[in-house]
């Protein structure tokens, strides 16, 4: 007689073979510059289209889809020789696509831009990863989008490298539930944007990343590129957006608010912008007016006479709230007569503290300026659905 913990023994050991057999299902297919790549059909949940060194041209529309337990994975055969995507219009283009992990590739941008990714509003895509991807213009042409997101839900965007570009390096509309780490942007004075929220954004978090050297705005939240919707009240473009613990270098405006609710600008070290460190911008007709903006634990300094203004303020009924940040330049605080000031209801600021930051890592050597900037601890360990990853701070190029 087989007693039951010989059935319990047994029940195991099936459900683990019953795992190997799937696994085992999966097919790794295998591609060289050149070959056609397979269809939706051939393609099974938990598959791998591994690319060969090489370039790869015009890839996509891809309509693949995985499951949540199995995606479908592509990337380089050799991660330390990443493959190189090339395309006419779009070198990655992912159309509807699902439970996708792409990684350890070169793209090369194409007329339109990089890479897109694409859903719909009634099928957007869904649990998208993009990972330790190099996205550089083709020689003399600088790359329009680097990455263009739109109707996708649960977008992680991790590791990633954009170089010179011009209307934005990440540009979402129609997003929710989107993670942007580790990200470096190296742009030039003809970049118009980093990472740009249009409309029907919800629920972004931008941690532990670099945006060097931008023309106009690192991140600008609520711009929309259509008519609002038609509400009794106004809708705001932009709902729910975290930046923590970035680094700004060398950005005219590091950030710019337009139609958005719920924005956080945390423990960020912002080096020498110059138009503005901060813009609330007049929204289009209808979109709501920022509110709930609040910036706090930031460390903010830049040479004399290299600022204009602390802040661009172009929204009579909107604010930011600002808990204590430290700001400093040889010439503060005497700077701040002509920089703005601060609004009457902010928090104390740190005036005259010269941070002392090490070249580079930009950290501060003072100790009064450690719980400030990118490499201070959160001050907080509430549960939140925008939560950061666990991985340390690596935000330098």
């Amino acid at each position: 007689m087989i007693s039951m913990t010989s059935m319990i023994s047994i029940t195991s050991i099936l459900v683990m073979l019953c795992t190997v057999v799937r696994a085992a299902s999966a097919t790794d297919h295998v591609m060289a510059p050149g070959d056609p790549w397979p269809s939706a059909a051939e393609v099974a949940p938990g598959d791998r289209i591994l690319l060969t060194p090489g370039i790869h041209q015009n890839v996509g529309p891809l309509l693949l889809s995985g499951t949540p337990e199995r995606p479908i994975r592509i990337g380089s055969v050799d991660p330390t020789q990443p493959s190189a995507l090339v395309g006419d219009a779009w070198s990655l283009d992912v159309q509807g696509g699902s439970n996708l992990e792409i990684s350890t590739l070169m793209v090369i941008s194409g007329g339109s831009g990089a890479v897109r990714i694409r859903g719909t509003t009634d099928a957007p895509s869904r649990n998208v990863e993009l990972r330790s991807i190099l996205i550089t213009p083709t020689p003399g042409v600088l790359v329009p989008v680097g990455v263009d997101a739109e109707d996708v839900h649960d977008l992680r965007l991790l590791d990633l490298r954009v170089t010179r570009w011009q209307r934005a390096a990440i540009e979402l509309r129609n997003t929710s539930n989107v993670l942007v780490a580790r990200l470096t942007l190296q742009g030039d004075r003809q970049a118009s944007t980093g990472v740009r929220m249009n409309e029907g954004v919800r629920n972004t978090r931008i941690e532990k990343s670099a945006l060097l050297i931008i023309g106009g705005s690192g991140v600008a939240a609520g711009l929309p590129s259509s008519p609002a919707p038609e509400a009794s009240t106004p809708t705001p473009a932009v709902d729910g957006l975290v930046i923590d613990g970035c680094i700004f270098e060398r950005i005219a405006i590091p950030v710019t608010i337009g139609s958005a609710k719920d924005v956080r600008i945390e423990r960020c070290t912002i080096v020498d912008p110059s138009a503005a460190v901060f813009e609330l911008r007049r929204p289009a007709a209808r979109w709501a007016t920022a509110t709930d903006v609040r910036a706090s634990g930031n460390l903010v300094t830049w040479k004399v006479n290299g600022l204009a203004r602390l802040l661009i303020d172009d929204q009579p009924d909107a604010s930011i709230d600002f808990g204590p940040n430290l700001w400093w330049a040889a010439t503060m605080p005497t700077a701040l007569q002509w920089l703005g000031g601060f609004p009457d209801d902010a928090s104390p600021q740190v005036l005259e503290v010269d941070p002392r930051l090490v070249p580079r890592s930009y950290r501060p050597l003072e100790a009064e300026a450690v719980g400030f900037g990118h490499l201070a601890e959160a001050a907080s360990k509430d549960v939140d659905p925008r939560d950061s990853t666990e991985d340390s701070p690596n935000p330098g190029p």
